[in-house]
């Protein structure tokens, strides 16, 4: 566009010197800035070099004529606006000028007075379309721009969504983790507390450690939760100092050399002389028991434990814990630090709250260290930590196998009952609610508990003694309880059980889902004996009809 106060800047070709020394006077007068030619030739060699708003040229000329100026012209810049000359006065040549971009034309001999307005729209024809090509590209720009913003946002939103669904289920596990334990306690102290379930001396003793047990356990996971939301939170008071390694290692062998010894598994830790890692010591220490523990408890029977400590980029040392154990798949690995996840394995005779490693990981990345874990299947895992270099035993039983249907403390098989018990099938993973259940049918006379630790073996044993009523947990290793109803629907063995659900998952969420389900009733962990009795009996009714139990307090 011409800039204000400037003169516009015409190129006037004409083989006709005089004709074109006088359009140069004239236009001059008349506020232009001219230059004039008598060759294409030469016009163009000046277009090369400057740039002009205008070129008003002669049609028929010797050598390049005014069209092949004008194309070429054009060629040069795109935005030069072309008027034609002409005294053949013909339609077809205004034509095809205007084919090769000329905007106007005008017809010899004429006044100057016919030229101006000629040449004044000319310009303002180009000037508009520099406005419109400048429009254009500052919408082109601002649709980037919003391509861009809508990008982000889109990514934000995903990540909210992600953030919002993991928030979900981290409450939906957190709620059946703190139920579990809790099941236990109000389980067997409801026992207790009740004159219609007796229970000898011996009995109360041993529900009485129960209760013991599994509050020590829920105590653990409260701590290990309020540990992890400090973290989040930035509230966890971290002490980086220089920590002598030999000196921790030392205390962790005491403390996990029992378990080591209860199981027949070898520890060898190397010598750390020496050695002095910037950490928060006490923190350190709980990171390393965790990983040793595991290593412990997830090991093959007489296996052994490895503790390296290696050398990586400068004043940086990696500390491994390596194991004999059955290793982990791709699957388990990816899914490793989360929280609530228990090394992939689903039986829970093996004690823990199955935040350790989701804590540790976190600890250790408050330390500004890093923390990761190699595996291959069959070959045994190895958990490593890597810092800065600076100038009583667990009550742990060993796991009963999945597909045996036993477990600690609860009998593979019942006396012999009379003809007239009818048997009640519980699908559980959980020994402390397994045996809470036992107790409960046991005090039952019409009843007699069948029992199995997986899906799998629960739709085996429901085909071969077709249970009365099927007791069915939702986490269950490998199928969960969801899947497992649908296969005994989907067998004409089992389609007619009936099924309750007896479940730690008590959110919102998940009651909507039961909802949507076939289970006959829908029980929630801790369990309330009487309503529990109370479902079994409607089971055992053929005329009852199918219903939900509610939730015995509403989730937040």
């Amino acid at each position: 566009m011409i800039q204000p106060g400037l003169r516009p800047r015409i190129l006037i070709v004409d083989d006709q010197t005089a004709h074109m020394g006088a359009l140069c006077d004239i236009l001059r007068e008349h506020g232009y800035d001219t230059t004039g030619f008598a060759s294409g030739e030469a016009a163009l060699t000046r277009l090369r070099k400057e740039s002009f708003d205008l070129l008003l040229s002669d049609l028929m000329m010797p050598g390049i004529d005014g069209i092949a100026l004008v194309e070429a012209a054009r060629q040069l810049d795109p935005e030069l606006a072309c008027v034609i000359m002409t005294g053949e006065g013909s339609i077809a040549s205004a034509v095809k000028a205007m084919k090769v971009g000329a905007l106007d034309y005008i017809i010899k001999p004429f006044k100057a007075s016919a030229l101006l307005p000629v040449l004044a729209r000319a310009l303002e024809t180009r000037d508009l379309r520099l406005a419109n090509a400048h429009l254009e590209q500052q919408l082109r720009q601002h649709a980037d721009e919003l391509a861009a913003a809508n990008r982000h946002l889109d990514l934000a939103r995903r990540e909210a969504e992600r953030a919002n669904l993991e928030k979900s289920v981290f409450l939906s596990n957190m709620s059946h983790e703190l139920r579990t334990p809790l099941n236990g306690i109000l389980g067997f102290a409801q026992i207790l507390a009740s004159d219609a379930l007796p229970a000898t001396p011996q009995e109360k003793q041993k529900f009485a450690g129960h209760i013991v047990q599994s509050g020590r356990h829920l105590l653990t996971l409260i701590n290990e939760i309020l540990d992890l939301a400090k973290i989040e939170s930035g509230t966890l008071n971290m002490a980086l100092e220089a920590v002598a390694l030999d000196e921790v290692f030392l205390e962790c062998h005491t403390m996990v050399g029992p378990l080591a010894q209860q199981r027949g598994v070898q520890l060898n830790f190397p010598p750390a002389a020496g050695l002095r890692l910037q950490a928060d010591r006490t923190r350190l220490k709980q990171v390393l028991l965790n990983l040793l523990s595991n290593a412990i408890k997830y090991n093959r029977e007489h296996g052994s434990v490895f503790v390296e400590c290696t050398p990586r980029a400068k004043d940086r040392l990696r500390i491994a814990v390596s194991d004999t154990g059955p290793g982990l798949s791709e699957e388990q690995l990816g899914a490793i630090f989360q929280p609530f996840n228990r090394l992939g394995r689903a039986d829970n005779a093996e004690e823990g709250t199955g935040l350790g490693l989701a804590l540790s990981k976190r600890v250790v990345e408050a330390m500004q260290a890093q923390m990761g874990v190699d595996s291959t299947v069959g070959a045994g895992s190895t958990f490593w930590i890597e810092l800065a270099l600076q100038g009583g035993e667990a009550d742990i039983g060993a796991a009963p196998p999945a597909a045996t249907g036993s477990a600690p403390g609860v009998p593979a098989t019942l006396p012999p009952q009379a003809p007239a018990r009818r048997a009640v099938l519980y699908v559980e993973d959980n020994t402390t609610n397994l045996k809470l259940v036992t107790e409960l049918i046991r005090m039952r006379s019409d009843l007699e508990l069948l029992f199995a630790t997986d899906g799998q073996r629960g739709i085996e044993l429901a085909r071969r003694h077709r249970p009365a009523v099927i007791l069915m947990d939702l986490h269950l290793p490998g199928m969960d309880g969801y899947e497992t109803l649908a296969r005994l629907r989907a067998d004409p063995q089992t389609a007619t059980i009936r099924v309750i659900a007896v479940t730690a998952n008590a959110m919102s969420a998940d009651i909507a889902r039961s909802e949507a389900s076939d289970f006959f009733r829908y029980i929630t962990k801790p369990i309330d004996i009487d309503l529990f009795n109370q479902a079994l009996d409607e089971a055992l009714n053929p005329d009852a009809l199918r219903q939900h139990t509610e939730p015995l307090s509403q989730p937040h």
